[in-house]
């Protein structure tokens, strides 16, 4: 999965290094070599456009490829029923573009509003080029927070109907592995790609005027963060809530029974274990990065590790800089 993920990566960073070589070659051709030098500076160092870019839709192009897959991999560690094809759909929606228009068009148009309101750099074609960028970016974000949420919601159904869930007698591990994997994956990729996204949003060359404007490039982190952190902790609460659930009614049943039954009950709780040991606790090995990378985040802006982020928040309260 690792892998795939690195072949998504690789790809787009291929996709936006080309169109930032087209570009600054039509701005040399309409302007001057100056002109597309400063296009490609703005670009690739001021805003950080091949990280965003890359980790922005090299993250989209992942989660339509293996975010299918995740279906599969929750059928193949619960038992089939109402519930789990209820949340299995869900998951496969939340994988289609065209499921996302509810939250793609109205967050790229919030982010067309503020980026008309920033004040682009360079000539027509160049400040063409980067309102584009920018409003793609809100796109992708929009999409990515929409497969984030759906997820969450479908396993919020699993855990309202408890009741109707199972986990399978007989399964392989390597559901449960992929699962958690695709968790961590994606949430490191997202948290990296909003650090990156509102980095380079504050050192790009923006002619902004008005501090409304200027506290609106906080925007990415309002959006989309809190829904990142929670994607990778709420499924893997969810099975563990069902799972001491299960395992709750099992020593009641327990308590209750008579000897012939009680052997049935103790294999029943020692898989039980099995598998509470494989779900792991929301904070583990696969998890630790992407947690470790929004610490990092909170940090920098907490203790003014960065001084990019600190002039900015300075610059918002209208606090001179020391």
């Amino acid at each position: 999965m690792i892998i795939v993920a690195f072949r998504c990566l690789a790809r787009q960073l291929v996709v936006i290094s080309g169109a930032l070589v087209v570009v600054a070659g039509l701005v040399w051709l309409t302007a001057d070599r100056a002109a597309a030098l400063r296009l490609l500076e703005t670009g690739v160092v001021d805003m950080n456009g091949l990280w965003v870019w890359t980790l922005g839709y090299g993250l989209a192009s992942f989660v339509t490829t293996q975010g299918r897959r995740l279906s599969l991999d929750v059928d193949g560690v619960l038992e089939p029923s109402n519930t789990i094809a209820d949340a299995v759909k869900r998951i496969n929606a939340a994988t289609w573009h065209r499921s996302a228009l509810r939250y793609t068009v109205p967050i790229t148009l919030i982010g067309a509003v503020l980026t008309a309101g920033y004040g682009l750099p360079g000539g027509w074609v160049a400040a063409t080029f980067t309102y584009l960028a920018v409003c793609s970016i809100y796109y992708v974000g929009g999409f990515l927070l929409f497969h984030f949420v759906e997820v969450i919601l479908s396993f919020h159904t699993l855990l309202e109907r408890q009741d109707d869930v199972q986990f399978r007698r007989v399964y392989s591990p390597i559901h449960l592995e992929n699962l958690t994997n695709y968790l961590a994956i994606t949430t490191a990729l997202g948290i990296a790609g909003i650090y990156a996204g509102f980095r380079g949003t504050l050192t790009a060359p923006f002619a902004i005027e008005s501090r409304l404007f200027m506290a609106s490039l906080t925007a990415p982190l309002i959006l989309f963060l809190p829904g990142t952190l929670l994607y990778n902790y709420y499924p893997r609460y969810v099975l563990r809530k069902i799972l001491q659930y299960k395992v709750f009614n099992t020593m009641q049943r327990l308590g209750g029974t008579d000897d012939p039954d009680a052997r049935t009950l103790v294999i029943e709780l020692r898989e039980n274990a099995v598998l509470n040991s494989q779900i792991l606790p929301f904070l583990d090995y696969k998890s630790l990065p992407s947690y470790l990378l929004a610490v990092f985040f909170a940090l920098s802006l907490a203790f003014n590790n960065d001084p990019t982020v600190r002039a900015f928040v300075l610059k918002v309260l209208g606090t001179p800089a020391p």
